[in-house]
């Protein structure tokens, strides 16, 4: 064993991280032989190549270079200055060779390099993934043969998949043998006496990270002696759930495999989508349905790519367009569709809810033909085919309707995916629609999606913290509002009650910064005082401005009461039936930078539509990942609470998936095991993700026992050059 002092590694699965988020940096290394008279080592010998595992393909790219350590054949050293702390790390031992060894007889250095994953500060012996000999000034050089790269392809499999290993020789000698093991040192088979430096490799049905290693063995009199070796980590995961896509004119779309497809032609790049239905007996029906109206739909749909024809310059005011023009164009005078939720992703995507209401009932396929019309055609006045109803569809008054909006700038075009579900059903089909219409997952054409698998050991969920802060409008106007406070009240109690997170609640209102009651809480029936303030406040409603002003970092009435608390999030809700008053002294209030954009408060607005654009509620939103929700909207309280939960429980309590903030994530393809056993996609008893946090949240009793092994596999967007 070599003794090595180091610094603490992180690395993205290890037994004892309390660490959930994923967050952490994988430290590794690889080398390269150095010829003699190279600019570094004048006398020959090994760069030794350090970097953090960015895109988490168990192999380190040139991007990921943090910094170089040369070692001489003459025994100098030196070491790249920029980044060179990562050596604390990636660790590099040496043990000399004496003089008359049969390698090096004039004696020589033998190079250990490893990563510390027990964290430890040593590098123990199972920790060394490469050896390197080099041997002295006017000796015996470097061994003959050399490993300079050992890859994996791919190096994430499903259980049962295979792999192909190969180590990249240089200077291959006959007198060296090349010899492949397992982690526990088992010899294994290359792939034939003349490809020896490949292994085909076929993984059995255990989930985990397994490491393979190839050496070079020198024979010779003295016996064999290990020269080189180097080893690559290989991940087994569950299969993720199955995906398809939808070609358009420049783009692609990944959608979940719950759909059937039918292309419409027309004024149109784009497809009609009908999801499964729900029932074993509707599903015997559907497979001998005919295209494009299966029986038994319930749920219908499109994907399409158009151009923006004018109607703004962001995926939100486009939609408000076409919004507008589907309106205009409900068959009676009194049909209404109504906007109840809307969140904007990174990027500007838009994800919006909302609720058509008719006069008379109607067919989802013939409502449908109307969204097409109004949404999905690439001209003004444009027409698609006529789509005709199933004989066994069921008209309604009620619809929902889920949509999520791309604007491409450099190509001034709009990728749409959208979903609409009689009212009744949409429990149904809730996981459906969340995993289509929450984000928008579309790629150039030739992209594909890779796996990607990550492990987590599971924490104690209820300690994890979340303070929320409700600021309610205590104005006359509110006097017609005062029953649903009340259902807004009993939405958030019975939400966070049933969390798991450890939460308390302040209150302020629209015309003061004081808290109310007895401060933050987390008893049910002071919430629910607090949050019924009366209407004989100011007609001023200022919600942002005391908001603001109450998380004041040194005098704030939150700060001063010890909240947040210590790791703790904060989620500010504004509750109003007017627009907010900020007000511009000292000055304009600047929703993209503020407090809660510097803190990470998100915020989140029950608001009427109308006022949130003309009193930034929504840009608030935007910029700290909040969400707006139509006060009129009481149906709709409780999904906007329990958004609003398990957003504040996963950025404390979450999983964060370690290819989120540099990938684009198919959340469709998320599949989950904890124990090996498979946790279901679901708002009560399951997991969601949570695009917003990049994290997948478990529920009720889904919700893993400390020290569980969470296994969560899925597929990313690798983009064509």
């Amino acid at each position: 064993m070599l003794t090595i002092m180091a610094s603490t590694l992180t690395a993205c699965w290890d037994d004892d991280n309390d660490d959930p988020s994923g967050s952490a940096k994988t430290a590794m290394i690889r080398t390269e032989v150095l010829a003699v008279n190279d600019e570094n080592c004048a006398t020959g010998g090994v760069r030794i190549i350090a970097g953090y595992d960015d895109n988490q393909n168990a192999q380190l790219d040139a991007a990921e270079y943090v910094s170089s350590k040369y070692i001489c054949n003459n025994g100098q050293q030196s070491t790249d200055g920029e980044g060179s702390a990562i050596f604390d790390q990636a660790l590099v031992g040496i043990a000399f060779i004496a003089k008359d060894d049969v390698n090096c007889p004039a004696g020589g250095q033998k190079i250990f390099l490893g990563v510390d994953k027990n964290t430890n500060s040593v590098l123990d012996s199972d920790e060394v993934t490469e050896t390197q000999i080099l041997c002295s000034d006017g000796s015996l050089n470097a061994p003959e043969s050399v490993i300079n790269a050992l890859t994996a392809s791919p190096s994430t499999i499903v259980t049962n998949g295979n792999s192909v290993l190969e180590a990249t020789i240089t200077n291959p000698s006959a007198v060296d043998a090349i010899v492949w093991q397992d982690e526990a040192g088992k010899p294994l088979q290359p792939r034939s006496q003349n490809e020896q430096n490949i292994l085909d490799l076929q993984a059995g049905s255990e989930l985990g990270q397994f490491t393979y290693r190839v050496s070079i063995e020198k024979k010779d009199s003295a016996g064999k002696q290990v020269l080189q070796t180097k080893s690559v980590t290989i991940t087994v995961s569950q299969a993720p759930s199955a995906t398809q896509t939808v070609s358009l004119e420049s783009r692609q779309v990944f959608l979940p495999d719950d759909f059937t497809m039918s292309p419409v032609t027309g004024d149109i790049t784009g497809t009609v989508i009908y999801g499964d239905p729900k029932t074993a007996s509707v599903k015997s029906l559907m497979r001998m349905a005919a295209i494009p109206t299966p029986e038994s739909t319930e749920l219908v749909g499109f994907v399409a790519e158009r151009g923006a024809l004018n109607q703004g310059t962001t995926a939100a005011q486009i939609l408000q367009t076409m919004v507008n023009a589907v309106s205009n164009n409900l068959p009676s005078a009194g049909d209404r569709i109504d906007q109840f939720s809307q969140t904007i992703l990174e990027g500007g995507d838009v994800s919006a809810s909302y609720n058509i209401t008719l006069i008379s009932s109607m067919l989802p396929t013939n409502l449908l033909q109307i969204l097409l019309q109004q949404m999905a055609v690439n001209q003004i006045g444009g027409a698609t085919d006529t789509l005709t109803p199933a004989s066994t569809e069921v008209a309604a008054m009620q619809f929902q309707l889920d949509i999520v909006v791309s604007y491409l700038q450099p190509t001034d075009s709009l990728i749409i995916t959208a979903t609409l579900v009689d009212k009744n059903n949409v429990d149904l089909y809730a996981d459906v629609i969340s995993a289509t219409t929450s984000e928008n997952i579309s790629a150039a054409l030739g992209s594909t999606l890779e796996l990607q698998a990550d492990w987590f050991r599971a924490v104690e969920q209820t300690t994890s913290k979340a303070d929320f802060l409700f600021v309610i409008d205590n104005s006359g106007s509110m006097s017609d509002e005062q029953n649903k406070l009340s259902s807004m009240t009993q939405s958030f109690i019975n939400t966070i009650g049933a969390s798991g997170i450890d939460f308390k609640v302040g209150t302020i209102t629209t015309d003061t910064d004081v808290l109310r009651g007895v401060g933050f809480t987390h008893d049910a029936s002071q919430i629910e005082t607090d949050f019924i303030p009366g209407t004989s406040g100011s007609a001023t409603e200022r919600g942002i401005w005391f908001a603001e002003k109450s998380l004041d970092p040194v005098n704030g009435t939150v700060t001063l009461a010890g909240y947040p608390r210590t790791g703790a999030s904060m989620s500010v809700i504004i509750v109003s039936d007017e627009p907010s008053q900020y007000g511009s002294t000292p000055q304009p209030f600047d929703p993209s930078q503020n407090l809660f954009v510097d803190n990470g408060y998100r915020v989140y607005a029950i608001v009427k539509p109308g006022d949130a654009s003309r009193s930034q509620y929504d840009d608030l939103a935007v910029a700290t990942l909040g969400k707006v929700l139509n006060i009129d909207q009481i149906s709709e309280y409780d999904s906007f609470m329990n958004t609003v939960a398990n957003n504040a429980g996963a950025t404390s309590a979450g999983y964060k998936l370690s290819l989120a903030a540099t990938h684009q994530i198919l959340s469709s393809s998320l599949s989950v095991k904890v124990d090996g056993v498979d946790v279901p996609r679901s708002t009560v008893d399951g997991w969601q993700y949570y695009p917003l946090s990049q994290s997948v949240v478990f529920t009720g009793a889904a919700i893993p026992p400390v020290g569980a092994q969470i296994y969560i596999a899925y597929q990313y967007v690798q983009t064509t050059p």
